[in-house]
């Protein structure tokens, strides 16, 4: 009777020192796949949140596998993001990417995503024109919708194909800049 009593006191402390090393465990603030080394302080899966603007129209649409926030600094990490930029007067644009960042921009004041890894933009607008940019990085501004990249990038529309090293595009006017080493083919 005493052996079985000890063998159980022993059991119960065992038991007890795993539930509080466990506790203490930061499996919590490391996330499998994050890729970044740091602590967070939430996460969400399966992601689908609308911005609206004051007036009560939709801006944008954003849906991921995942978002992790980091407290400081902050910002947050996104998996698979893909955005819809709403626009009154024309479609849609539609972004998708591999990763992102989404974080304030102090000099700008306003939100920006940085997307990176097989970035794909495609639009079209009212008049059936057809727009779409390929590069491996990407910053868009969310409240000016305006993007800007240095990585290479293929634009392409229903009879023009452009490459270059770096552009900048307002969405809202649909005006692009491409910045350097640009080539371009005319059918």
């Amino acid at each position: 009777m005493r052996y079985h009593t000890i063998v159980l006191a022993v059991l119960a402390c065992m038991l007890f020192l795993l539930l509080i090393s466990g506790s203490n465990d930061d499996s919590f603030s490391s996330l499998e796949g994050s890729r970044v080394d740091q602590t967070f302080d939430y996460y969400l899966t399966t992601v689908d949140s609308t911005q609206f603007s004051p007036e009560g129209e939709s801006e944008y649409r954003l849906q991921a596998e995942r978002i992790v926030h980091y407290p400081y600094p902050e910002y947050a990490t996104i998996d698979s993001p893909r955005l819809i930029i709403y626009e009154s007067q024309a479609g849609p644009w539609f972004l998708s990417a591999v990763y992102g960042t989404i974080r304030q921009d102090i000099e700008r004041s306003e939100e920006r995503l940085d997307l990176s890894e097989n970035v794909v933009v495609q639009h079209t607008d009212a008049d059936g024109q057809t727009y779409n940019i390929y590069t491996d990085e990407l910053t868009i501004y969310l409240t000016s919708k305006y993007l800007s990249t240095e990585s290479e990038i293929l634009f392409e529309t229903m009879n023009r194909e452009i490459s270059s090293l770096g552009m900048t595009a307002d969405l809202t006017t649909r005006h692009f800049t491409f910045l350097s080493q640009v080539k371009g083919r005319y059918e």
